[in-house]
């Protein structure tokens, strides 16, 4: 993997604590692109739907979780929102990125994960060239006077990136457009034990493939003595029905196909670039 040169010093963005940074107006490098998740040291399975990316930019588009009602159970899809970046914006998270040193120098800025901590990953793409830093999203530093930013380079700098990263909408304000869903190109799911619930009768779904469920996907790892689960991933022309039944569907729906399976099903959406979870 080819490393990042040094950026130009107009990349330059000086963040003070806690404050709100006007994004340089400069023009971003061509194709900047991020995408951010966070990992643990749980079972595959466990992590399954939390261990995506929470927040990505490709071409320009920042893609984020939006607002899920506080219903029970919940939806099954989730429901990711899309808004445009400005040119001035994306300069401003590149800026600000290379002000933390996130940009070069050393890639591991976790300064030491406890034991069953979570680690944070950042991936940058400039000019077609990946980069990613880990770091611990809980070493940022707790303001008394300002500027209190940590230096280049160090955990604490990931930290304070990574905090801004959790509000865009705050620190980039006016360099966003309207917010709109964002449908995925890729979804993955997860085929387990339906879920049961004593107090809510169940709901059955058919399953929307004609592919038979205990044939769908892959067998996927599970600790030993849990019951086995399978792991695919649907796109292309069987994406459409899936994702409309998806949408239809709770946390806690049985699917049912012609051969007799009834599952419970985990939907996670696919970032763009992100790899198949389902793989070994």
């Amino acid at each position: 993997m080819r490393r990042l040169g040094p950026l130009l010093a107009t990349l330059v963005l000086v963040a003070g604590c806690g404050s709100a940074t006007n994004p340089s107006p400069s023009t971003p490098s061509t194709g900047f692109g991020l995408r951010a998740w966070v990992s643990q040291a749980l079972p595959p399975v466990e992590l399954f739907a939390t261990a995506g990316p929470s927040l990505a930019i490709v071409d320009g588009l920042l893609i984020v979780p939006g607002p899920v009602p506080a219903i029970y159970p919940g939806p099954l899809l989730p429901n990711l929102q899309g808004r445009q970046v400005s040119d001035a914006g994306l300069a401003g998270i590149q800026a600000a990125a290379a002000a933390a040193g996130l940009l070069d120098g050393p890639t591991d800025l976790t300064g030491g994960t406890m034991p069953g901590g979570q680690t944070a990953h950042l991936l940058f793409v400039i000019d077609g060239v990946e980069r990613e830093v880990l770091g611990d999203p809980g070493k940022q530093i707790v303001c008394i006077t300002t500027p209190c930013q940590g230096a280049p380079g160090t955990p604490e700098a990931f930290a304070g990136f990574w905090a801004r990263l959790t509000d865009v909408a705050g620190w980039l304000g006016g360099e966003l457009g309207p917010e709109r869903p964002w449908d995925p190109e890729r979804v993955a799911v997860l085929l387990t034990e339906p879920r049961l619930d004593a107090t809510i009768p169940p709901s059955f779904m058919a399953w929307p493939l004609d592919e038979p469920m205990d044939k769908f996907g892959t067998v996927f790892a599970t600790p030993v003595g849990t019951p086995p689960v399978r792991c695919g991933v649907i796109e292309g022309g069987e994406l459409a029905a899936a994702l409309a039944a998806f949408r239809s569907a709770n946390q806690l729906t049985r699917w049912t196909d012609d051969a007799g399976n009834e599952y419970g099903a985990v939907v996670r959406p696919l970032f763009p670039g992100e790899p198949d979870p389902c793989g070994p």
